[in-house]
């Protein structure tokens, strides 16, 4: 018998944050229990890669008749992802984006500190800056050290990004969201995100223009007049 591969890990984890926002909303609804089918409808995929996921995060509570119970579901799934934990991390790159990053006030409710910001540039160091504090890149391998920070943001030009990189993984971090348009590959010791903001809006106009193609099609066959 062929032996059937395993999840890859990065989209288990998706797909577990997406379970677990799902089973959020279930529980505001006041709902108990709820069954793979319930969960695979409301994030589009099917109720045996629902069993399939829980089955190899080893989440062994509930099954396919009886269901699962929601408030475990998502204790389990918590527990997985490490959410019930402060997630301490710093922006490397001050610019409009990473700026942008340090003053947005939804990183508090899902439960994502941003402690500092680092820059090269003169101008934009601020010690004393608030909410989050911008100091000398030179300063990130001890603050890394210091704060036992394990993710960072990478938001420098396109020519220091690789620099850059290698000077975040020197330091100790091991999980990188890239903003930079350069698209790196993860490694055993450094895991890499990569958010391409203006790949993911050409992908957008060609989802819509395509989206209205279809609508403006004649259908049966049948020529416009």
């Amino acid at each position: 018998m062929k032996r059937e591969d395993p999840v890859p890990q990065k989209e288990l984890i998706h797909r577990l944050v997406r379970y677990k926002n799902i089973l959020t909303k279930f529980k505001a609804l006041g709902l108990s229990r709820v069954f793979s089918d319930n969960l695979g409808d409301a994030d589009g995929i099917s109720a045996a890669l629902v069993r399939k996921d829980l089955s190899q995060a080893r989440i062994t509570l509930g099954n396919k008749r009886g269901g699962y119970p929601v408030e475990g579901l998502l204790n389990a799934i918590d527990a997985i992802l490490g959410a019930q934990l402060k997630q301490r991390v710093v922006i490397v790159g001050c610019g409009k984006i990473g700026t942008a990053l340090m003053n947005y006030s939804g990183f508090a409710t899902d439960q994502v500190q941003i402690l500092a910001g680092f820059d090269n540039h003169p101008e934009r160091i601020n010690p004393g800056a608030a909410p989050v504090p911008i100091l000398p890149l030179s300063q990130l391998a001890d603050f890394v050290k210091e704060h036992d920070v394990q993710v960072a943001v990478l938001a420098v030009p396109e020519e220091a990004a690789a620099d850059v990189l290698d000077r975040l993984a020197a330091a100790g971090i091991r999980g990188v969201l890239n903003f930079t348009p350069v698209s790196f590959k993860a490694n055993p010791i450094l895991f890499v995100q990569n958010i391409n903001i203006a790949f993911e809006m050409e992908n957008l106009f060609y989802y819509v223009r395509f989206a209205q193609q279809r609508v403006a099609e004649p259908k049966n066959g049948a020529l416009p007049s």
